[in-house]
């Protein structure tokens, strides 16, 4: 029992050490494999522990208008509504995910690891989107 949690840590701190390496590299490949989860994911991106936004990707051929608000939801709208919901992790534990809906557009915040998932689609209900991103890239 112990050599197999001796084992876990080693195999956790090997892939953290490979995440660090790969920084940049893995950050693009998430992205990528997020919008090609579903035709109606239109950006993603990513925020570090401190709510910065560290990668952002839309889909080709996305209208400006749809961008400039995905890109102003991730930058200034991500760290308000995820630093608030942080402040509950001590009474309702750690941030799984969360949606917000808006006539023009959904929103889904995911938490992976250290690391907050933004991902930005077309209106309409999220749970099939989450669904199928929780399977795929096991958010």
């Amino acid at each position: 029992m112990f050599l197999q949690f001796i084992n876990y840590i080693v195999l956790l701190k090997l892939l953290e050490i490979r995440l660090i390496a790969w920084g940049s590299w893995m950050k693009a490949q998430i992205l990528d494999e997020i919008l090609a989860t579903d035709s109606r994911i239109r950006c993603a991106g990513i925020l570090d522990k401190d709510l910065k936004t560290v990668s952002l990707k839309a889909r080709e051929g996305l209208m400006r208008e749809k961008e400039n608000l995905d890109r102003q939801m991730v930058a200034l709208a991500s760290p308000l509504i995820l630093g608030t919901l942080s402040r509950f992790t001590d009474k309702a534990g750690k941030l799984i995910c969360c949606g917000v809906r808006y006539d023009k557009g959904t929103f889904l915040f995911f938490k992976i690891g250290e690391s907050f998932v933004v991902v930005g689609t077309e209106p309409g209900p999220p749970h099939v989107i989450m669904q199928e991103l929780e399977e795929k890239i096991r958010i």
